[in-house]
């Protein structure tokens, strides 16, 4: 278990925690900032590699980082400090607040804050690159999805669903009267000295460049209007400023935050409970609360929710049995910062954890690689594309960023963020059918469609 006496004694786990990311940026091409605290107390601190390629600027912990679907745990904060003040209800139909929106009586604030509303993702619409970095506005994002049918009846299933948060985004602004960005400013970041956060409308001083990787290099990510983010992933922070949103979220005896809200304990309660199960068969203690992921599947629980935009990665985790928070920020698509977190408590706990060594890959031919080329289907609405860039082996899920895979034999692909591994099946005639995917303790089989 952490002991927080031995950490700032002498600084055994922190040397150990150094080792660790260093590897991570070496082998692992991880550039971003990494804080960790131990109750409000900074415990852990430091940039690695480049905030800005070009002009040589590195990554420090005043850095600013897009934090992609972070965001949405501020959205639902604004939505249930507008029921503090008896503007809204989030049980109440959304019709009571858009009249004109489409099947807004059979749906719920609820049901949108818990991603249960049926409502498709515009993230994962086939033309959603075309048109992410042209201008828009809340209302022409709405316009997209208000009049497709619903995936589903409300309140029967999860399907995780930037659309939803979109839509909180809309309420908002209607309840409050003023634009999502202002009122999360005037409302929550400015009481809480929030002052290196915001909604991304505007160049920002300090702000890193996003990259990608193509093969080993990296190369500036794919230009997204923020806009089209809305309150479902528009915000900038830095670590500093995530570790004192969660003092609100965890620690609001504070009287600053006393003095933020007028039911600080109730609305942070409603947002770290569990609200709907995400799977109730394979992981039935992983739950949503009101923008927050409460995992309880793992030996200690956490809650915290993870986040990624065109260039950029973001976890935010809390482990309340240790009263641990970490932040991951980089500015590297393809890292899994949520692999980093769970290194991170598992060094703090004297628990095994895979220390990043560099890869020895199997050299594969351009011909082969091909036989591995097309479209996958893992499950209803979910495939995963496999193709070639730059002579590397990618996969992509629907809805998700590309990611490198790495051949450790023939047939074995290996990713390391997110960590997981591919292995190709081939019928008798050597053609290609399937592959099977492990990741964690699950095994599953993607069958190739075209």
């Amino acid at each position: 278990m952490f002991n927080p006496t031995e950490f700032i004694l002498n600084q055994s786990y922190s040397s150990k925690i150094e080792q660790y990311l260093q590897s991570y940026y070496k082998y692992r091409h991880f550039m971003g900032v990494v804080t960790i605290l131990y109750g409000n107390q900074v415990i852990f601190n430091q940039g690695y590699g480049m905030a800005d390629l070009e002009k040589q600027l590195p990554n420090t912990p005043e850095t600013k980082f897009k934090i992609g679907s972070v965001t949405k745990q501020f959205t639902a904060a604004a939505i249930l400090q507008l029921q503090e003040k008896g503007l809204l209800d989030v049980e109440k139909p959304l019709s009571t607040y858009l009249p004109n929106y489409p099947n807004g009586d059979r749906l719920t604030i609820h049901h949108l804050l818990t991603h249960t509303a049926g409502i498709p993702n515009l993230t994962s619409f086939p033309d959603y690159s075309v048109w992410m970095n042209q201008p828009t506005t809340l209302d022409k994002l709405i316009n997209r999805f208000e009049n497709l049918p619903l995936e589903f009846e409300p309140g029967t299933q999860h399907r995780y669903s930037n659309s939803g948060y979109i839509i909180l985004t809309k309420v908002i602004e209607v309840v409050s009267g003023e634009s999502y960005g202002d009122y999360i400013q005037k409302n929550l970041l400015q009481p809480l000295g929030m002052n290196s956060t915001g909604y991304l409308s505007t160049d920002v001083s300090g702000l890193a460049e996003g990259y990608i990787l193509k093969g080993n290099e990296y190369q500036q990510a794919d230009s997204i209007n923020m806009d089209t983010a809305q309150g479902a992933g528009a915000l900038y922070s830095t670590t500093a400023d995530l570790g004192r949103w969660n003092q609100f979220l965890f620690a609001n005896d504070d009287p600053m935050i006393q003095a933020l809200s007028q039911d600080a304990i109730g609305t942070t309660a409603s947002m770290i409970s569990p609200q709907v199960s995400l799977g109730i068969d394979v992981a039935p203690n992983l739950f949503y609360g009101y923008g927050l992921v409460i995992d309880r599947e793992s030996k200690l629980s956490r809650i915290g929710h993870s986040g990624g935009i065109n260039g950029f990665t973001a976890s935010l985790m809390y482990v309340p049995d240790l009263d641990i928070t970490t932040i991951v920020l980089s500015n590297v698509q393809s890292v899994n910062p949520e692999a980093i977190a769970t290194d991170l408590i598992a060094i703090l706990t004297n628990e095994s954890y895979e220390k990043p060594e560099p890869l020895e890959q199997v050299v594969i031919t351009l011909k082969k690689l091909q036989t591995y080329v097309g479209n996958y289907y893992l499950m209803p609405g979910f495939d995963i594309s496999i193709f070639i860039e730059n002579n590397q082996l990618q996969a992509q899920g629907t809805g998700q960023p590309a990611i490198n895979l790495y051949p450790v034999s023939e047939k074995t692909f290996v990713s390391f963020s997110p960590k997981l591994t591919i292995v190709f099946n081939s019928n008798t005639n050597g053609i290609v059918e399937s592959f099977t995917l492990f990741q964690g303790e699950q095994e599953n089989i993607a069958y190739k469609v075209d």
